[in-house]
């Protein structure tokens, strides 16, 4: 392995950090700001579920064909300017209007060019150890989460969630631009390498053709439940940006509870590692259920349990599950469907991520705002995490024995596209 494949995956890694800079930032800067400009807590908490439909749209609607059009590095600083310049511009709004336009052109970039681009590069320069490769990059990711968990705090203390806004920008224009320029190349091809692990000299090896067009797969009751599988579990992460607030519920002040999300974020590091490895020895179903398992358990404890001891071990048990979604996302669809339209699907796929921080993020703020508390949607997720598992599971089951072998029953019109 080459330093430009491992540029490749910190460079990957630092794109998805920005990602969680600011999803785990709005946490601990959006109540302050509902206080200050008089509004709800729901309310300013839209400013989430724009920013992630605004990529979801991105990724399924134009993603794919941006990323052959334009190039991921073009991509990359692009989405640095406009989604920094954004996120800066948010603090000087003075009303929620502006709050939701400065939210769309926060998120109508970032999630395809932080966070799809990074799994599309870890696809081009590497066959074996994807998994690992993936763990490694969400190692590098967990980054976003200890700034925002011990330099967010005494920032937003000291200058409030507009300086909040300020400093979150900054970094996530620096960053992108940095990354973009020096650490992004697209395909091994463009420096005279070729992807980690083939066996020949072919650059890119596709290992799991598939039997059916790209068609068939998105018509395909597997494709179906892969996305509501998925988009259940990231409902139950959009919790995350609700941590400041569950954790002042269970007896934390602002600065415990931004300690914790840093904790959260250094046992990132180990799940992340723990998790790729997992899923290149075990496969997906095995690591999917002990992420749904462990999901289970932590919001249980996130329920029961008072002060800081209590909400520190439901914090290190949802480690892997906070990690799962980026991990587990693309690696699912290949198992699942092969690599032939892994693209196209996968810019669909990885939607689940926004589109469930969207539903997710104003579902836990009015379960907060109707019960005064978090604990009917703690034990709600209990279940949703079971769905989620049911219907993920279903998916990799049976798409590798439909869609890796004969075409099967496709009528053939589909099979023809």
């Amino acid at each position: 392995m080459t330093l430009r494949h491992w540029l490749i995956v910190v460079g990957s890694g630092l794109l998805m950090s920005l990602q969680v800079l600011v999803f785990m930032g709005g946490g601990m800067m959006l109540p302050p700001m509902a206080a200050d400009l008089g509004v709800s807590l729901g309310a300013v908490m839209v400013f989430s579920s724009i920013t992630a439909l605004a990529g979801a749209a991105g990724m399924s609607v134009a993603g794919p064909w941006l990323l052959r059009r334009l190039g991921v590095r073009a991509l990359i600083l692009m989405a640095g300017v406009l989604t920094g310049g954004s996120l800066f511009a948010v603090s000087y709004v003075t009303g929620l209007t502006g709050l939701y336009i400065a939210a769309f052109g926060a998120g109508v970039l970032a999630p395809l060019s932080f966070q799809m681009a990074g799994a599309v590069l870890v696809d081009e320069w590497f066959i074996a150890r994807r998994g690992t490769m993936l763990g490694i990059v969400m190692s590098v990711a967990s980054l976003g989460g200890i700034i925002a968990g011990t330099v967010l705090p005494p920032v937003i203390v000291s200058g409030g969630w507009r300086l909040g806004f300020q400093v979150v920008g900054g970094i996530t224009a620096v960053v992108a631009v940095v990354c973009g320029v020096f650490l992004i190349r697209a395909r091994p091809a463009v420096v005279g390498l070729r992807a980690y692990g083939a066996q020949d000299d072919l650059v890119h090896a596709d290992l799991s053709p598939a039997k059916g067009s790209a068609a068939a797969m998105f018509a395909s009751p597997q494709f179906i439940a892969l996305m509501l599988g998925l988009t259940c579990f990231s409902i139950l992460m959009a919790m995350q940006q609700h941590f400041p607030t569950l954790m002042g519920d269970h007896g934390l002040d602002i600065e415990t509870a931004g300690t914790l999300v840093a904790v959260l974020s250094v046992a990132n590091v180990a799940a992340t590692l723990a998790y790729g490895a997992l899923n290149d020895r075990l496969g997906p179903l095995v690591a999917m259920v002990v992420s749904c398992v462990l999901l289970a358990a932590s919001l249980m404890v996130f329920g029961l349990t008072m002060g800081a001891v209590g909400q520190a071990a439901a914090v290190l048990v949802y480690a892997i599950p906070a990690i799962t979604p980026p991990i587990i996302t693309p690696i699912v669809f290949r198992h699942t469907f092969g690599d032939r339209h892994l693209v196209s699907l996968l810019g669909v796929g990885m939607a689940t991520m926004p589109v469930g921080v969207a539903l997710g993020s104003p579902l836990w703020g009015l379960v907060k705002d109707v019960t005064d508390s978090y604990t009917t949607g703690l034990y709600a997720g209990v279940g949703l995490s079971a769905l989620s598992l049911v219907l993920v599971g279903y998916a990799l089951v049976t798409g590798p024995k439909r869609w890796l072998g004969e075409p099967g029953t496709e009528p053939e019109a589909l099979l023809a596209a």
